[in-house]
């Protein structure tokens, strides 16, 4: 009787032990659950944190980026503009003798060229009588009209005894409506070389009005009266 006491005893003694472990158990349990649950929330909010710092700083730099692009393209228009009015025909640099404002190659319908350069001008044919020439500031050369010296050839004029140079070598400068002309005296007649900005077209019949124009010629006629093939444009 005595030992059933006993041992009945022993098992709910054992029973409590083992109630107790599983509370504590399930504490330990649970703290790690709670724990792990805060870490979770802790790296779910520095992923998010971590995630806007990203797209803040790339937003910064494309913001960055599009004012450098657009800084970029405002100075590529104003060196554009810049060219644009370097580009146009200046009849007072002209009337100076500084042609840069022309600078490049111009061609007419005949396949004669004039090829500009600062105060230079080259021409493959400045009269259409297959006569080249070269305009450096306001002097004319043209050598097939010159002397062994280079100078002006004397030629008979009005009489074997009246003698006068081939071509002035100083040019003059006729002031036209709306366009310039410099002009080289002959004998008989006058080598001009005309300077027509887009917007005028003077005498000449069918010119480009939308467009710069050189018309040089050896004339007794007006400076300009000739016809479209006769006329320059700048190809480049």
């Amino acid at each position: 009787m005595k030992r059933t006491i006993l041992f009945g005893l022993c098992m709910v003694f054992f029973g409590i032990l083992v109630g107790c472990n599983n509370s504590a158990k399930s504490s330990v349990d649970t703290a790690i659950s709670s724990s792990s649950s805060t870490e979770t929330t802790e790296l779910t909010a520095s992923s998010k944190e971590t995630k806007e710092t990203t797209e803040s700083i790339t937003k910064q730099s494309s913001t960055v980026q599009d004012t450098k692009e657009t800084d970029e393209s405002q100075e590529q228009v104003k060196e554009e503009q810049a060219n644009e009015v370097t580009e146009e025909m200046n009849l007072s640099q002209i009337q100076q003798g500084d042609y840069s404002s022309l600078n490049g190659t111009w061609v007419n319908g005949l396949g004669n060229t004039i090829f500009v350069e600062n105060t230079t001008m080259s021409f493959t044919d400045i009269s259409n009588q297959k006569q080249a020439a070269e305009i450096n500031g306001l002097n004319i050369n043209i050598p097939n009209l010159n002397s062994p010296d280079g100078t002006p050839e004397l030629v008979s004029f009005m009489g074997d005894n009246n003698k006068v140079q081939s071509y002035e070598q100083q040019l003059g400068i006729e002031e036209n409506q709306g366009f310039i002309s410099l002009k080289s005296s002959l004998p008989s007649a006058a080598i001009y070389v005309s300077f027509l900005p887009k917007g005028v077209v003077g005498d000449i019949f069918e010119g480009d009005s939308t467009r710069d124009k050189i018309v040089a010629v050896g004339t007794q006629n007006t400076a300009t009266s000739v016809r479209a093939e006769y006329v320059y444009y700048k190809i480049d």
